[in-house]
């Protein structure tokens, strides 16, 4: 975010990990720490972080419980789970659905948790491409794709799309992220995010991921 600083809420009983990753987002987020659930949810409820990274233990109810009462009281922040010990991958797809944006582990190193919180702020998803896909094949078989589904049976809506629009749309269908679009198109990231917006609203989706599923249905 070049206008705007990033605000990051670190919720974990962990001292030390929370020293660590304050020290790395420090400068360059505004970083809020706390220790205990409650406070959390009070934190969440009355100010708006754009991403919180959330340790599972401090929730002693579990770690879904947790992310769906996060999600009923803060709608407008990105969850990053530390997965350490590593969650089931029924657990992660579970946790995408109430609102998880991102895993990480308790070492990743600073570099990476920089991307990271760059990239779940700028709406993007930071998990294994294996996971992505398999939540793209269980919401689609469930039927989660229902706007999709009806703009299909309304003809050919991609061809509300620039061509550069449709160049942008089936690279993120690939996994690109922004900046490797750019790079590849030869354009700016903030050029990048204006083609996402206007292929977001042309399509009558919300996200990245719901863009996936929209090439999904149409295979």
């Amino acid at each position: 975010m070049k206008n705007n600083v990033a605000r990051v809420l670190i919720a974990s009983d962990d001292s030390e990990l929370s020293m660590r990753f304050t020290g790395i987002l420090g400068s360059s987020c505004s970083v809020t720490s706390v220790n205990g659930w409650p406070e959390a949810v009070v934190r969440m409820a009355s100010a708006t972080h754009h991403v919180v990274i959330l340790e599972p233990a401090l929730a002693r109810s579990g770690v879904v419980d947790a992310v769906a009462e996060i999600s009923s009281t803060s709608g407008d922040s990105h969850i990053i789970v530390v997965d350490n010990p590593p969650l089931p991958e029924t657990d992660q797809v579970e946790l995408f659905k109430l609102g998880v944006h991102g895993f990480c582990q308790r070492d990743i190193s600073p570099e990476l948790l920089v991307k990271a919180v760059e990239a779940v702020v700028n709406g993007e998803l930071w998990m294994q491409r294996s996971l992505i896909t398999r939540i793209i094949d269980e919401l689609t078989q469930g039927g989660a794709s229902t706007k999709t589904a009806d703009s299909l049976s309304n003809g050919s809506p991609i061809e509300c799309l620039t061509p550069r629009e449709l160049e942008v749309a089936r690279m993120v269908n690939k996994g690109g992220n922004n900046k490797l679009i750019a790079r590849s198109l030869d354009i700016s990231e903030r050029t990048v995010k204006a083609h996402l917006s206007s292929i977001f609203r042309k399509l009558n989706i919300e996200n990245r991921l719901h863009l996936a599923i929209f090439f999904h249905d149409m295979v």
